[in-house]
């Protein structure tokens, strides 16, 4: 993705950096700034974001089906205020992944909030091309 002297790269990515793979993490913002977002398809930078925040891969409920596909992904954090959705089912991460790069999806995160305390914003977005 991007050269290791560009500074766009996604060296200021906690989960990158942890995963061994600041090269598969673009930084979207100019400048790196606290509340940085980063967008990444590589599934170690993925898992590593979300289990570092307690998140588990999930999928809304009667969205998959029996096989591969795990329906609608989202990421639970069953000990964030409010707690787990009761529309949520847990997924193992191989069928999340594989319901992931079929959907040929890309996962924009932020690490930090602007006032420094560590985020859980995440999104699924379509991966350009």
């Amino acid at each position: 993705m991007a050269d290791k002297k560009d500074p766009a790269d996604g060296s200021g990515s906690k989960a990158a950096r942890d995963a061994d793979a600041v090269d598969e993490v673009e930084r979207n913002t100019k400048s790196q700034t606290t509340a940085s977002s980063y967008t990444t398809t590589d599934h170690d930078v993925i898992r590593t974001w979300a289990e570092s925040r307690g998140g588990r891969p999930a999928s809304v409920e009667t969205t998959g089906d029996d096989g591969d596909d795990a329906g609608l992904l989202r990421i639970e954090f069953p000990d964030a205020p409010g707690g787990s959705a009761d529309n949520l089912d847990e997924v193992d991460w191989e069928p999340f992944f594989k319901t992931f790069d079929d959907r040929k999806l890309s996962f924009v995160y932020q690490e930090k909030t602007s006032d420094g305390s560590t985020s859980r914003f995440f999104r699924f977005v379509r991966a350009d091309g």
